[in-house]
């Protein structure tokens, strides 16, 4: 069970924020935050200040990247790289994000499912090269990234414009992809000298199969939203008024569902795509008979019995 995110006391703009000391719920129907690009845990900018939870002076001028708007159940991560460029500083931004969002799975504030909107982005910023020299700098980048694949809530990405390189590789770690009529995929990175370095040249091939990924990484050919439906990348194609309102909607009705089953759904068939048959059929009888002696199991049964809507608690 993840563990619940620590509430930190408040501090001044040249303290560094003291050791967690209790529980928080900082979560209300709506609450806006901007995630810290720099690594700043999202705790720190997430405390509870009794308002909209953008009381944090010291780090508002720090905070940049990504926006997260928490409605009920669901958050909705809304990209915003600078000129459409992700940096390492973007992708940290990111996976603090992430890793905040995968923290709150249990309680009142509970998040239950994901959308991910905005611009995916086109590249990398002219200093991204240099600055991700290296092992660490690539690491970094795999980390971050990684950290969205991670989370344990379905997350459903809706792309309404270019999504090239790293935005291709961010819309990669969602469960689901949405794209409008006007969106576009590429991974452009041999044409630089290099590969694709948070995850594509793993992530493309189980998407759409090895031939059509080798397809796209080697010849860094554009793609518009027709295509990639053909090719399994999206899931639906639609006009671009409409598809961040889809994604909203698909959200809300995995929400709505058991959120313990629709977590271990989403384990089950990463973790099983990487076993044999025979193992990933185990894993899936495993995984049935641990939600065999959950609350949301009882409940759901009753409620099929009642002809009534559940009322999951996630327990």
């Amino acid at each position: 069970m993840a563990r619940p995110i620590p509430r930190l006391a408040p501090v001044t703009t040249t303290e560094r924020p003291p050791s967690p000391r209790s529980m928080p719920s900082p979560l209300g129907a709506r609450l806006i935050l901007r995630v810290p690009s720099d690594g700043v845990h999202l705790a720190y900018a997430a405390r509870d200040t009794g308002t909209d939870g953008a009381g944090y002076p010291p780090l508002r001028e720090r905070l940049v990247s990504v926006t997260l708007a928490f409605e009920e159940s669901v958050v909705i991560i809304t990209l915003s790289p600078e000129g459409g460029l992700h940096n390492r500083a973007s992708i940290a931004s990111l996976g603090d994000a992430a890793k905040y969002i995968a923290g709150r799975i249990d309680g009142p504030s509970a998040l239950r499912a994901v959308v991910v909107v905005g611009d995916f982005g086109r590249g990398w910023a002219d200093d991204a090269l240099a600055e991700l020299d290296g092992i660490p700098g690539v690491e970094a980048l795999g980390a971050g990234v990684q950290a969205l694949a991670d989370m344990p809530q379905p997350v459903v990405a809706a792309i309404a414009g270019v999504c090239h390189g790293p935005g291709l590789e961010i819309a990669l770690a969602c469960d689901i992809r949405l794209a409008a009529t006007t969106a576009t995929f590429a991974a452009p990175e041999t044409g630089l000298g290099t590969l694709p370095r948070a995850g594509g040249t793993q992530r493309l091939p189980r998407a759409i199969g090895r031939a059509q990924a080798l397809r796209m990484l080697l010849t860094g050919d554009t793609i518009d939203a027709p295509e990639a439906s053909r090719i399994g990348l999206v899931s639906s194609v639609l006009a671009p008024e409409e598809v961040e309102a889809a994604a909203r909607a698909l959200v809300r009705r995995i929400a709505d569902r058991g959120p313990i089953a629709t977590r271990m759904g989403k384990e089950a068939v990463q973790r099983g795509a990487e076993m044999t048959l025979e193992q990933a059929l185990r894993y899936e009888t495993d995984l049935t008979v641990l939600l065999q002696s959950t609350a949301d199991r009882a409940e759901g049964v009753r409620a099929f019995a009642a002809k009534r809507p559940p009322r999951f608690s996630g327990r």
